[in-house]
């Protein structure tokens, strides 16, 4: 399965991208000129800061206060001046540099030309003719290695003759420090940065280096090797870059590539997507065939799109390294938009909501590694600006975990739930997981983020728990009195968020056996949290009164976390709130929502939540026609020009993922496994593997003309579940290491347990 091109890329949106989580490239592949954009994790526009504005204290019982009185305007100017972060900004993600490759011998011009992605073995691959002699370029990043491998090949007899060097714009100091090897290294404002390329091995002629250039002439074929470090986890970057260089060094290429692929094979190929395709499509280059897929369906595009989302989580996360940012871990840029920061009011959360059901549940790891680097912050902003207990964050974090708000943007800064969103996921990995010990280990955290809270929310007229202030990102109102306001008293998507939370630590205290004044008080205010309302048009209310919208087709839908990612809103549990959000959600689309591609994913998986398989993949035709890069990297709006959002891809993966099998849940606890609950029309047949489902199993599934023909479920754990499929319930259960096959009936097919039909 690969994504492939038949001429190189002309700009960075249709270069093709490798990664192992702290390194990670863009590759061009260009005949006589080749270029790959590189990235390390780390490499950020400086070091930690303290910004909290020293009259956010004073200042936030006043902005509070005007709040209960309905003065809005002024509450919002006192807050802008006295909660504002000075500076209100934080550290910004920036590029590595460049490797680049000129071929001395080769123009533009080749022949049956071939530029790939292949995600069976994560290599990216180059292939052309010039005259009688096949050139050939093959690249990919080690995790069990850490460097980038590049072998470039020909069988002519002349062989071929290069000049490879390291260039980054910014570096301080580039040379080489023998006779194989280049370098540069440099300072960004704190974080010292160091990279270089290694001569390997080579083949025929010879090779010699001069400045900061490896030259080779006459070579048949030629391996580098290339690493990367900062201070952010290295003393010394340059001697950790020589260091990694060395031990890679003393394998053979045909070894470092059999431990890559070893990794890959036990890590990233044990999920994947088959549907029936129309050969003639599979023959077509991934950019042609994408404007085709924007009008008309071609599942066998789905199911490459599918298994390029687990790549893209896959590459820009892995144990180790630091989360994925807004764009993964790709970006060209030293100004990048929203700085490729790490954004909490749903972006990030989005990166990892396909993680643990398409078998990534490991990518996460660095998620809750940095939920751990932001307590200390956020439990000073927590004590300095709210004086409350506990940690909080705000709409934005960095690779040093600042908690305090960002920017003086008053739809979006002043939200005081980013840390308690991505506390959410760690109650979720546990229930695909069930590590006892993981969960043990992040309590804390859940604890942490709970107690702000409870010292923080207030009771409004009615005697319901509420924040104040905060805002339904990044949404503005209209009260009755035609004054515009984005400061608001208890947001729904703030009650939604804050429901998942207490309910899923006093879950996890309970698992735990915890018992405490924490979980006592929590139980109180979870009865008491404000609850979501219905409108007189029958839709959900985004703030706790009936206002109007500035932007009816505003591209955050807040107000539908209770429906997806939460559970609180189903189909089957709660049809009343079920209806509110599809009339919700048809009212933002009817006046032009889903105008970007996270927010078009997002609304894909609200349509699988409700069923409805050919309103999801009208979403999906949507994203690819408006929202997809050539290199089907999704494409965002910015006042820059269109840029890469990783979330638009993890969010309709996680939306492909569902439709096949969806978790029915009663509370925090998942309670039934519903199968091909969303279908889309053209996925009428195909098959699954690997779909994890919580408590400890997997799903295989096969279906044909649109109907189930068997599932086979792998369990890893002791594992009871109820199965759902059309008006069929099962009751499952098997011991550690059992497999069982059940057929459209859901009756058993082979296993050495029967299951039994309700």
């Amino acid at each position: 399965m690969e994504l492939w091109y038949n001429k190189p890329a002309t700009d960075w949106n249709m270069a093709l991208p490798a990664g192992n989580g702290r390194l990670g490239c863009m590759q061009f592949g260009g005949v006589a000129h080749e270029q790959f954009q590189l990235n390390e994790d780390s490499l950020w526009s400086g070091g930690p800061m303290h910004r909290l504005n020293p009259d956010a204290a004073d200042t936030l019982p006043k902005v509070q206060a005007l709040l209960r009185q309905g003065k809005v305007p002024e509450a919002e100017r006192l807050a802008l001046n006295g909660l504002s972060s000075t500076p209100c900004g934080m550290r910004a993600y920036q590029p590595l540099g460049d490797l680049i490759l000129d071929f001395d011998d080769l123009s533009t011009d080749a022949d049956c030309y071939k530029r790939s992605l292949d995600l069976e073995t994560g290599s990216l691959n180059v292939r052309f003719i010039v005259g009688n002699a096949h050139y050939e370029r093959e690249t990919f990043i080690s995790y069990p290695d850490g460097v980038l491998v590049l072998r470039v090949s020909v069988d002519s007899p002349q062989g071929l003759s290069l000049r490879c060097r390291l260039n980054r714009k910014r570096c301080e100091k580039a040379g080489h420090l023998d006779n194989s090897t280049t370098y540069f290294t440099g300072n960004s404002n704190g974080i010292r940065y160091a990279a270089a390329v290694r001569l390997a091995e080579y083949d025929g002629g010879t090779s010699r280096v001069v400045g900061d250039t490896v030259l080779l002439c006459g070579v048949k074929s030629a391996v580098f090797l290339l690493a990367a470090a900062t201070t952010y986890r290295e003393t010394f970057p340059l001697q950790a870059v020589t260091s990694c260089l060395n031990n890679a060094a003393k394998q053979s290429y045909d070894e470092l590539k059999k431990r890559h692929l070893d990794y890959i094979c036990k890590n990233f190929s044990t999920c994947h997507l088959n549907l029936a395709s129309d050969w003639t499509l599979e023959r077509l280059p991934t950019d042609v065939r994408l404007k085709y897929a924007a009008t008309q369906a071609d599942p066998g595009l789905d199911a490459l799109y599918f298994q390029y989302g687990r790549w893209l989580l896959f590459a820009a996360s892995r144990p180790g390294s630091l989360p994925a940012n807004l764009q993964g871990i790709w970006n060209d840029s030293f100004f990048p938009p929203w700085d490729s920061k790490f954004t909490i009011n749903i972006n990030t959360e989005m990166n990892y909501w396909p993680a643990a059901v398409c078998g990534l549940a490991s990518c996460e790891e660095p998620l809750f590694d940095l939920l751990a680097r932001m307590v200390p912050n956020g439990q000073h902003t927590a004590q300095e600006m709210y004086g409350c207990r506990g940690f909080v964050a705000h709409h934005n974090t960095d690779l040093w975990g600042d908690t305090d708000p960002q920017d003086r943007y008053l739809p979006a800064s002043f939200w005081p739930m980013g840390a308690a969103w991505l506390c959410t996921h760690i109650w979720r990995y546990y229930l695909y997981s069930c590590d006892v010990q993981f969960l043990r280990s992040r309590f804390t955290i859940l604890e942490q983020a709970v107690l702000f809270f409870i010292d923080f929310l207030e009771q409004d007229e009615d005697g319901f728990y509420v924040t104040n202030p905060s805002v339904s990102p990044e949404n503005t109102y209209i009260l009755p009195s035609g004054v515009h306001g984005n400061l608001c008293i208890g947001s729904t998507m703030d009650m939604q968020i804050l429901h998942e939370l207490f309910a899923g630590y006093l879950v996890a205290a309970a698992e735990l056996d915890v018992s405490n004044e924490t979980t006592h008080a929590a139980a109180t205010i979870l009865l008491k949290l404000r609850p979501m309302r219905i409108g007189k048009d029958g839709r959900l209310l985004e703030w706790g009164g009936e206002y109007g919208e500035v932007e009816p087709g505003h591209r955050h839908i807040s107000h539908l976390y209770a429906l997806a990612p939460g559970n609180e809103i189903s189909t089957l549990a709660t049809p009343k709130w079920a209806d509110a959000a599809r009339k919700t959600l048809e009212y933002r689309l009817a006046n032009g929502g889903g105008y970007t591609g996270w927010s078009r994913a997002w609304i894909a998986l609200f349509w699988v939540r409700l069923g409805e398989g050919s309103k999801w993949e009208e979403c999906l035709r949507e994203l690819y026609a408006n929202s997809t890069f050539p290199n089907l990297m999704d494409n965002h709006p910015s006042k820059h020009g269109p840029v890469f959002q990783m979330d638009g891809n993890s969010g309709m993966l996680a939306a492909m993922a569902e439709c096949l099998v969806q978790i029915i849940y009663e509370g925090m606890k998942p309670q039934a496994v519903s199968l091909l609950p969303a279908l889309p029309p053209s996925w009428q047949s195909g098959s699954v593997m690997g779909l994890r489902l919580p408590g400890g199993a997997s799903a295989d599934i096969l279906w044909e003309k649109g109907i189930l023909l068997k599932t086979t479920l792998h369990a890893t754990a002791p594992w009871r579940m109820r199965l759902h499929y059309a008006n069929i319930d099962a009751e499952i259960e098997l011991f550690a290491g059992q497999s069982v096959t059940l057929n459209t009936a859901l009756q058993t097919i082979d296993s050495s347990k029967s299951t039994t039909i309700i």
